[in-house]
C-alpha cells in the first residue's frame, strides 16, 4: 500500500553530480611544522643555520633539498610521470608542450638540489667571499661586523645591492624579526 512507512520514497531532489574519477584533497590551511609551512627557528643557532650571513634565506633557495622549490619539483615531476612521452601530442593542442623538454630541464635541476646552506660549506654563488669575511671577523652576519657596510662581498652590483638591504633589516628588526620578515617575502 502507497501510506505504509516501508514503501514511501523520499521526494526527488536535486540531481547529484557524479563522482570524480579521481578523489579531490580537501582545501585546508598549511599548518605550521609542516613541509607546506614549516616552523620557522626563533633562536640564534637556528636563524643563522637557515639565513646566510648575507641574509639571504638559504632554507628556500633553489638549490636546498629542503626548500619549498625543490620539494614541489619533486612532486610535480612525480605527478607528471612519463608525460614526456605525451608532449608532442599534447603540444599539437596548445604550442607551449612544444618546450617541455626544456621545462622538464629546469624542474629536473629544481628537484635535484643538493645544498643545504652556505655554511655548510657551499655555495650557490661561487663567487661569494661574506662566509669567509663573517669567519675571520668572527660574526655571524654581516651588519654585526664594525667594518659594515664593505665591499667585500664579491657580489654583483645587484646581489650587493641586496646584501646590504638585508643586513640593514636585520640590523633594525632584529633576527627574530628579520627570520619573519623573510618568511613572507617571495625568494626571488
Amino acid at each position: 500500500m502507497a501510506g505504509d512507512a516501508g514503501t514511501r520514497r523520499a521526494p526527488p531532489g536535486p540531481a547529484q553530480p557524479e563522482a570524480p574519477d579521481t578523489p579531490v584533497a580537501p582545501k585546508t590551511a598549511a599548518v605550521p611544522g609542516t613541509p607546506e609551512r614549516p616552523t620557522l627557528p626563533t633562536d640564534r643557532a637556528g636563524i643563522a643555520a637557515r639565513i646566510a650571513a648575507c641574509g639571504l634565506d638559504c632554507g628556500r633557495c633553489l638549490s636546498h633539498p629542503h626548500s619549498p622549490i625543490s620539494r614541489h619539483a619533486r612532486g610535480l615531476l612525480a605527478e607528471l610521470g612519463s608525460f614526456a612521452a605525451r608532449a608532442a601530442f599534447f603540444a599539437r593542442l596548445d604550442p607551449a608542450f612544444d618546450h617541455y623538454a626544456a621545462f622538464e630541464a629546469v624542474a629536473t635541476r629544481f628537484a635535484a638540489a643538493d645544498c643545504t646552506g652556505c655554511r655548510s660549506g657551499k655555495c650557490l654563488l661561487g663567487n661569494c667571499a661574506v662566509q669567509t669575511c663573517v669567519k675571520e671577523r668572527g660574526v655571524d652576519f654581516c651588519y654585526e661586523c664594525g667594518e659594515f657596510p664593505c665591499h667585500r662581498t664579491g657580489f654583483s652590483e645587484m646581489l650587493h645591492a641586496r646584501w646590504l638591504a638585508n643586513n640593514e633589516k636585520m640590523r633594525e628588526l632584529g633576527l627574530a624579526a628579520y627570520m619573519a620578515w623573510v618568511a613572507r617575502q617571495a625568494r626571488y
